[in-house]
């Protein structure tokens, strides 16, 4: 955990921030200045760096925090109380922002869940905190803490658990869907896509990019029917329009019975939907269900057939919506993450560079083994075993300042590099 403090020195600081410092600070000599001002503005200028350095403030910083304000409490008799306190408000802040990611009624259905499998995990859900308040309280020693909570993995770990989450966050990878769900009433193929609509809303609401209807607008009835049954045909048009993952199923209403109450006729349909989900990158089967919709089980009647097929259809999606995002996001997390080989290529290097390299590659976290194939001309091939998404691997590599490379190809599972020049840096 990364704990609050202060800079106390010129060395803690990065080093293009060290060299400003530096190059200011030899504006004016000692001999310019007298002893006090000269210290006062050291302190000044270290101060104000200070501030930005340590406290998150950008936009990427936001987005990827939960800022909480927590308090925590324990017995003075206690052999450490400032720390037993302290561990209380970490954990008091992670609640606090599962609050914020959980809605209301799950919170409550499933505390206990929550609090054995996540609030005791704390310590790794919060990234950086800062001591507010402070105070013994009669018996208790009481404290207050500002706290920086990771969404993504907080996020990460509830909805693996089964917790219905508001968003699930960029640590899915950000596939793209393509949803090919047509709807079948009283044994015939219909002309609304209503099934489709609700599933596509069901993943939009989690924030996952959905191909839109538009998009999907020239893809034929008929090559829609044989993707169902047509695992190639379906991964195909996955690939086509450039999805990750494709869900092709069909959702089948039918009449169930007629009633009649207090002199109007109340219609009820019985719906199904079918439905597989396929990885386009290797055919992979994400998930591959049957769900029903049991007669009385939720009132879907209308005074008409078409209005009452609707809501049934409407009904079974939305009776099964955490079933459907979860099956989906969590295959294709799993997927994702287990150990696969990448060829990373790498041109413009000398031996030496690519010890470096391989060094560094050693220690990205979900890397295993590292294996030099091949070095020709200045283009050295690597072979990476790694457990994590390619964004990630990606990321590592072009960030890392002393590498100094730069992406220039990238297919699945092959990535391809430039070492920079000093011109280019």
């Amino acid at each position: 955990m990364l704990k609050s403090g202060t800079l106390n020195s010129v060395s803690a600081l990065p080093p293009q921030v060290g060299n400003l410092y530096f190059y200011y600070m030899n504006i004016f000599t000692k001999e310019q200045l007298n002893k006090t001002s000269f210290i006062f503005i050291q302190f000044l200028f270290l101060l104000i760096i200070g501030l930005f350095y340590i406290i998150p403030s950008n936009a990427q910083e936001t987005k990827d925090f939960e800022e909480v304000t927590a308090a925590g409490k324990a017995l003075l008799s206690t052999s450490d109380p400032k720390k037993e306190a302290l561990k209380n408000a970490i954990n008091n802040a992670v609640e606090t922002a599962v609050g914020v990611q959980v809605k209301g009624d799950t919170l409550v259905q499933n505390y206990q869940l929550i609090h054995d499998r996540i609030v005791l995990k704390s310590d790794g859900y919060v990234k950086k905190w800062e001591v507010l308040k402070e105070r013994e309280d009669g018996d208790s020693y009481l404290i207050e803490i500002k706290a920086w909570v990771g969404k993504g993995e907080l996020n990460k770990d509830l909805f693996l658990n089964g917790i219905d989450v508001e968003m699930v966050y960029d640590w899915i990878g950000k596939p793209r869907l393509m949803i090919l769900v047509p709807d079948y009433v009283d044994e015939k193929e219909s002309l609304t896509t209503f099934a489709q609509a609700e599933i596509e809303s069901l993943f939009k609401a989690k924030g996952i990019t959905v191909l839109s209807g538009e998009q999907l607008k020239n893809i034929q009835q008929r090559d829609i029917a044989l993707a169902f049954n047509d695992t190639k045909k379906a991964v195909a048009l996955g690939n086509r329009f450039g999805a990750e993952i494709v869900i092709v199923g069909k959702c089948i209403s039918q009449f169930s019975r007629e009633i009649e109450i207090g002199g109007f006729k109340q219609v009820f349909y019985t719906s199904m939907l079918q439905a597989k989900a396929y990885r386009t990158s290797n055919a992979e089967i994400l998930m591959s269900k049957v769900y029903t919709e049991s007669p009385g089980e939720t009132d879907t009647s209308a005074m008409g057939r078409f209005d009452a097929s609707i809501k049934s259809i409407q009904n079974i999606i939305r009776s099964n919506s955490k079933d459907i995002v979860y099956q989906i996001v969590k295959n294709w997390f799993e997927g994702m993450t287990k150990a696969k080989i990448y060829q990373v290529v790498i041109s413009n290097v000398k031996s030496d560079d690519i010890t470096a390299i391989e060094r560094f590659i050693s220690t990205i976290p979900e890397v295993g083994n590292v294996f030099r194939r091949g070095f020709n001309q200045g283009v050295a091939e690597i072979e990476i075993e790694f457990g994590g998404i390619q964004s990630r691997l990606v990321d590592a590599l072009e960030n890392n300042r002393d590498l100094h490379l730069n992406l220039v190809g990238e297919e699945l599972f092959r990535l391809s590099f430039e070492k920079k020049t000093d011109k280019k840096r």
